[in-house]
């Protein structure tokens, strides 16, 4: 049976599945390995694998291994590995490009300016994340609304344009509208892999998200979700690396 067409029709069908779970199970079922989800360790990301396992599925899992993640990071992905029986892919930077920027920029370029923080992202994290979607068909990402005011107008469903012959990728948030309280009562209850970075809290300061190491900080209490990452500049509306482009507001994290 081949895989449905990725168009408005399709949208409109998967919109009247209630649950992530529902619409998890529907898009496995049918793209099989052009499915897959995409994390850096995040809590949705951990839920979405689980729930797809749990839906009878071993599926696709990726990550962007930009080489300057949290060795925590590396530690829960062999966790997942072990504990769901699969094999994490890790897509690294090109090599030759990461080595001209190094040699051009410095390695804490990031440091000097926004554009060559978007530069280092973009070598480290969004050419190699649009290798991944050149073998997808649907691409399932841990976008949550409340992560973010930008965010706050991310869509479940979206039809997204990849690549030169702008080809048509439906990319998924399947958790879009669960809060962090939510995700942490099924994790408990389901003895989920966690990253132990998102566990860890000294005197109220916390890590909200997870990206690579000097670009991520813990937050205080009073902080934007936001503040943690590339903390050097103030804006917190510009904390974004460019794999998700948001609506209005630049490129997103």
């Amino acid at each position: 049976m081949s895989a449905p067409s990725i168009n408005k029709a399709l949208l409109e069908k998967l919109e009247k599945i209630p649950t992530p779970e529902g619409l998890i199970r529907e898009l496995m079922q049918h793209f099989g390995n052009r499915a897959a989800i995409v994390t850096s360790g995040q809590l949705t990301g951990m839920v979405t694998i689980d729930m797809a396992v749990q839906a009878g599925f071993k599926p696709r899992v990726v990550t962007i291994d930009t080489l300057r993640l949290f060795q925590e990071t590396y530690e829960l992905l062999d966790e997942i590995e072990k504990h769901y029986h699969l094999k994490i892919e890790r897509i690294k930077p090109d090599p030759q490009k990461l080595q001209k920027m190094i040699s051009e920029h410095g390695t804490f370029l990031f440091f000097d300016s926004k554009e060559k923080q978007e530069m280092c992202c973009h070598i480290r994290k969004v050419e190699p994340n649009n290798r991944i979607l050149d073998t997808l068909d649907v691409w399932f990402t841990g976008l949550r609304a409340d992560q973010s005011a930008a965010r706050a107008r991310v869509s479940r469903l979206e039809i997204i344009q990849h690549g030169p012959d702008k080809r048509s990728i439906l990319k998924v948030a399947p958790l879009v509208d669960w809060t962090e309280e939510k995700l942490r009562t099924y994790i408990k209850k389901n003895k989920v892999p966690t990253h132990k970075l998102l566990n860890w809290n000294k005197d109220g300061w916390y890590y909200e998200s997870l990206g690579c190491v000097i670009c991520t900080t813990p937050i205080g209490p009073t902080e934007s979700r936001r503040a943690g990452r590339w903390r050097w500049f103030q804006d917190d509306s510009v904390k974004e690396c460019g794999i998700h482009p948001l609506q209005g507001d630049g490129e997103g994290i």
